[in-house]
């Protein structure tokens, strides 16, 4: 299994990080290579939420569902894949006097036999790398006082 991990220091109390980056809809706006966000539950924040979407990487485009399990207001979240490629993700929101450590970790395996850890090592997890702290960077952006 692959796990990725990046952070970044975000000038904003967790408060206001968390509310920006715990609501789905906004995820398109900051998160690169995902679209076509909607809820598949009706529950629409928390433990046991679900979101369709699609992910893209390398130019090939996936449709995904993910489920959202420990759920802690202002802590962050664990999020398991329910359909499309099996990956974990976990949102981690970490209070730093007036700013917010913000830390993204992504596990998955690619489901594919012999090949799969030689692609993975060769392309798919720089590609992965590159998403993860472009998407941090866009999400540190939102909150740059202009």
């Amino acid at each position: 299994m692959t796990r990725i991990e990046h952070s970044t220091v975000i000038q904003a109390p967790v408060q206001d990080v968390f509310s920006y980056a715990a609501d789905w809809q906004k995820w398109p706006d900051w998160f690169e290579g995902v679209s076509d966000f909607r809820a598949t539950t009706d529950l629409k924040q928390g433990n046991g939420a679900r979101y369709a979407y699609k992910a893209r990487l390398m130019g090939v485009s996936a449709h995904v569902e993910t489920e959202i399990h420990e759920f802690v207001q202002n802590a962050g979240w664990k999020g398991v894949a329910t359909k499309g490629v099996p990956h974990k993700t976990q949102w981690i929101f970490e209070p730093q006097a007036d700013n917010t450590k913000f830390t993204y970790v992504l596990e998955y395996q690619l489901p594919i036999p012999l090949v799969g850890s030689l692609l993975d090592s060769l392309f798919i997890k720089p590609q992965w790398d590159k998403i993860i702290c472009k998407s941090l960077e866009n999400l540190k952006k939102h909150f740059v006082i202009r």
